[in-house]
């Protein structure tokens, strides 16, 4: 971040009526480059929000005066002070508190006795994002102000169209360090490609141990490209990396579905909605549970022999706020390999090839099943049967090998 670079240090304001919890909380984020400012109520808190504009707030949900959701609700209502991003303090994970927090405004919460790791990631995260948020909005205040003023100044028009390129490559730096490391061992081995169309798009994915059994895959796509589509990208794969959904069991597909079709309804989000797969892989039973919400087909082969092609059974997240969600599950054979993909590789309005579909795609991984670099040639080929020879939506493919 820009303002990183410049030796800014992000500001936390903590509204806690325990001092002894602001007390720890500071001497934490101040030892890892914070400045904060404190407030143990909610009267002295918008005193000094008069004054300052932190860049985040830490705001403990039970407080004497005012609680944390009247606090959060007088904060989004402030045109001053509503860009300023909320995470909830709780020492009670109740779903029904979690997910009137996201309504009055909240980006996460955090319960108590605080995890220092998790609690610093997510709030590097947050910060990150508004800061990414913020310079953007910026430049292109910036630009609009110069192309009225500077209308037949096309040089410096353009000047400044290559600031915020600049800064949109930042913001999509950081989506892709967002990524997860590929991975080989003896148990399974990982590989993927990521190719936004515009810098920064809806499409993410990541994987990880959820316990010493159990090991998650999920890939997901937010309708649309662009910084919206990616903030909210961005959004849904920090939950599922850090499991913050409440009360929820992340062994069950559809129990997280049902969670994200909850705090992602597209009438609050822009209306943006997206598709996604979701599984867990047991290496002891060698079973896998999943699930999909509008993703297309998922493929499980054995070397250049199909032997699934996994259908999704749901529809997309913040459609139905009704929504019922359901899963299933199948044996993993050994050395079996799983292909997850977006649907921008199969969309045949992009290329010129007659009849380029799924079954096609799957032709192409089975053939290229012993040839290190599949994913590379897979993307030079659709270069060149794309209309004009270049990709028109975000290409995202991930290929997990079950050893």
């Amino acid at each position: 971040m820009q303002k990183y670079l410049d030796g800014y240090i992000p500001k936390i304001m903590i509204i806690d009526d325990v001092e002894q919890n602001i007390q720890m909380l500071a001497i934490l984020l101040q030892d890892n480059n914070y400045e904060i400012e404190a407030a143990t109520n909610a009267k002295e808190a918008l005193k000094q929000l008069e004054k300052i504009h932190p860049d985040l707030i830490l705001l403990d949900i039970m407080m004497p005066d005012i609680n944390g959701f009247s606090f959060a609700k007088i904060i989004k209502n402030n045109p001053d002070l509503s860009d300023i991003p909320i995470i909830f303090l709780t020492a009670s994970a109740v779903e029904e508190d979690i997910l009137h927090g996201f309504e009055v405004g909240g980006v996460d919460y955090i319960t108590k006795p605080f995890n220092k790791k998790e609690l610093l990631a997510r709030v590097k995260t947050h910060i990150d994002l508004k800061l990414s948020k913020e310079v953007i909005s910026r430049k292109m205040a910036e630009i609009s102000k110069i192309n009225a003023q500077l209308e037949d100044s096309k040089q410096e028009i353009e000047r400044y169209y290559r600031l915020l390129n600049n800064e949109i490559i930042i913001a999509a730096d950081y989506v892709y360090s967002l990524l997860p490391n590929k991975i080989t061992n003896d148990i399974v081995e990982t590989d993927w490609i990521f190719l936004p169309s515009q810098k920064l798009g809806g499409d993410s994915f990541g994987y990880n141990w959820i316990d010493e059994d159990n090991f998650a895959i999920y890939f997901l796509d937010v309708s649309g490209h662009g910084v919206a589509s990616a903030l909210q990208s961005v959004s849904v794969l920090n939950m599922l990396r850090f499991r913050t959904l409440p009360d929820i069991d992340f062994h069950i597909p559809e129990k997280v579905f049902d969670e994200l079709n909850k705090a992602f309804p597209i009438q609050k989000h822009n209306f943006l909605f997206f598709t996604i797969f979701y599984a867990l892989f047991n290496k002891k039973t060698r079973k896998m549970k999943y699930s999909g919400a509008g993703n297309p087909p998922v493929f499980l082969t054995n070397g250049s022999s199909p032997i699934l092609s996994l259908e999704s059974q749901n529809i997309l997240i913040g459609t139905d706020e009704n929504a019922i969600f359901t899963s299933a599950e199948i044996d993993i054979p050994e050395h079996s390999t799983l292909y997850i993909y977006s649907d921008g590789i199969t969309d045949p309005s992009s290329f010129d090839l007659q009849n380029w579909n799924e079954d096609k795609l799957l032709d192409f991984f089975l053939k290229n099943a012993n040839n290190e670099n599949m994913m590379q040639d897979l993307i030079d080929f659709l270069k060149n049967i794309s209309k004009d020879h270049t990709l028109k939506d975000d290409i995202s493919i991930l290929k997990v090998k079950f050893n």
